[in-house]
């Protein structure tokens, strides 16, 4: 089996201790780069070798929301998972409609790291059940069709709830 080629950005590296140590110790994955944010020397290099981009909140605010459009526009073969702190819809959607493909709660990374990173590799979207389960009352609450629907559908159809 081909390693999966995995950058790892964390913007505030105490605030998300970890992903690069567990993903190291994958034998599946090779661990490309692990810079402290997009604008560090090498990191574009780095991006080019990578399968699987896992990046934190803070990356995304110190970075820009339009870093992260770039980001997928330059490397489209690349698949983004976003660490994030708590269980919000909104922070679940920006993350999506920037074009990450997947979003994990940091509670879940020691459990569920692995798993999300090789079902990203795999081609299918993750979702943190823990984030997952806001969309779907959202999804309810709301009386028309709307692009919750459709998200919805879309996740359901091709992607992991853990």
């Amino acid at each position: 089996m081909k390693k999966i080629n995995v950058t790892v950005v964390c913007g505030e590296s105490a605030a998300y201790p970890g992903c690069a140590e567990l993903l190291a110790d994958c034998p599946e994955m090779n661990l490309v780069a692990q810079p402290t944010g997009l604008n560090e020397a090498g990191i574009w290099v780095a991006l080019g070798r990578s399968d699987v981009l896992v990046l934190d909140e803070a990356v995304m605010e110190q970075a820009g929301y339009q870093a992260i459009r770039s980001l997928h526009e330059y490397y489209p073969s690349i698949r983004s998972l976003m660490v994030v702190e708590g269980e919000h819809e909104y922070k679940t959607l920006a993350a999506v409609s920037l074009g990450v493909q997947g979003v994990i709660g940091r509670a879940s990374i020691v459990a569920m790291l692995r798993k999300a990173v090789i079902a990203l590799y795999s081609g299918e979207a993750w979702l943190s059940r823990g984030l997952a389960q806001p969309l779907r009352r959202k999804i309810n609450q709301e009386n028309e069709l709307t692009c919750w629907t459709a998200l919805s559908t879309d996740l359901a159809d091709r992607g992991k709830l853990n």
